[in-house]
């Protein structure tokens, strides 16, 4: 039986949100992955209201970090 969104800890949420939007690693170059690094990320966010209502979720466009209501997740 799976688990609802709601009832999952943020950090296995943010594994699973990351999952969803590819990152850009792979096309990023060295001064943007630097930006990454020192904590300068380009934000998006990601529509999940109707999955995951109560949660502000954006993901970094650059690198593979979500940040899940204020904290970021590196998974």
């Amino acid at each position: 039986m799976a688990v609802p969104h709601n009832a999952l800890p943020d950090w296995e949420l943010a594994t699973q949100v990351a999952k969803l939007w590819p990152h850009r690693r792979h096309e990023s170059n060295f001064a943007i992955s630097l930006l990454c690094r020192i904590g300068m990320h380009r934000w998006r966010q990601l529509d999940l209201s109707t999955l995951v209502p109560n949660h502000d979720i954006v993901h970094c466009f650059w690198c593979a970090r979500v940040k899940i209501d204020g904290v970021v997740y590196d998974p």
